[in-house]
């Protein structure tokens, strides 16, 4: 996640190259929620495109955005700079530091693609103190992308993103391990919540494909260039150009070497599918 601070990091190419997510990920997080929507707090926010489009999306009067990263609220209130955005502010804290707001005070808590990174009971301990009763809390991410077409470039990939010869020693850890289990370990206390929905999504597992929950799915389609350019938009990517910046460039010799893997050529488009999960639950009353 430090990475994410540094002043190197490209906060236009994170906001570009990021999957979005469905409609039907949003319509299955409004329907979840109850009650007045005045306040949503969206921790983690990075550069605050999706936070925006979440308040739009559910009908939130207020949004708080936060992140840990001076750079990404930069670029957030750049974002929103000159435009008729009512209000929204966009401020720097750590998801865990939630003293800044009443108790009781907030509807909604999201921390989307950043949960990871978290120190969970201390979060969602903080998180239960400001929501109203019977507010949401909402978490969700998504890792591990698959070309759907070419299942027989999974290992190929796997191999670049966690060899030790490649990335595997960029990626901040536990943060990738827990994302990498889908927050298994981010368990939430049934005594603080209730109505508590989670749904895991593996891409190549059929028994999960048919999961009782709604998934959340996460797909998009792609070139080779807009795949490039999502690689670059990691954090071990970033961490590794700055720890060796005379080497030739890896991402380049990744795609490569994925054209030959894959049969895929600079006309292409493909389309790239994630791994998932989301967690939701309401405070207890």
């Amino acid at each position: 996640m430090a990475e994410f601070s540094s002043s190197d990091y490209d906060t236009r190419n994170y906001s570009e190259a990021r999957p979005r997510y469905p409609v039907e990920f949003f319509e299955l997080l409004r329907s979840y929620h109850v009650g007045r929507r005045d306040l949503l707090v969206d921790v983690g926010c990075g550069p605050g495109s999706f936070s925006l489009e979440l308040k739009q999306t559910l009908g939130f009067g207020k949004l708080e955005g936060t992140d840990l990263s001076a750079r990404m609220i930069e670029r957030a209130n750049t974002e929103i700079s000159g435009k008729k955005v009512e209000n929204v502010k966009f401020s720097v804290h750590a998801a865990e530091d939630l003293d800044w707001l009443s108790a009781n005070s907030v509807d909604m808590i999201t921390a989307a693609q950043c949960s990871h990174w978290l120190d969970f009971p201390a979060f969602q301990k903080a998180a239960h103190r400001v929501l109203r009763p019977q507010g949401t809390l909402a978490i969700w991410g998504y890792v591990d992308p698959v070309i759907i077409e070419c299942p027989q470039a999974d290992s190929f990939l796997e191999e670049f993103q966690y060899s030790i010869s490649s990335l595997g020693p960029y990626w901040e850890n536990p943060g990738r391990d827990k994302l990498r289990t889908l927050l298994r370990c981010q368990v939430i206390d049934r005594d603080s919540y209730s109505d508590i929905v989670q749904a895991t999504y593996r891409i190549r597992s059929a028994a999960e494909a048919h999961c009782n929950v709604r998934p959340l799915v996460m797909v998009k389609k792609m070139t080779l260039l807009d795949f490039e350019h999502y690689v670059k938009s990691w954090s071990a990517y970033s961490t590794w150009k700055s720890q060796n910046p005379k080497s030739s460039d890896l991402c380049k010799e990744f795609l490569r070497r994925l054209r030959l893997k894959s049969g895929l050529d600079s006309s292409s488009t493909f389309t790239v599918a994630w791994n998932s999960v989301y967690k939701f639950a309401k405070k207890r009353i």
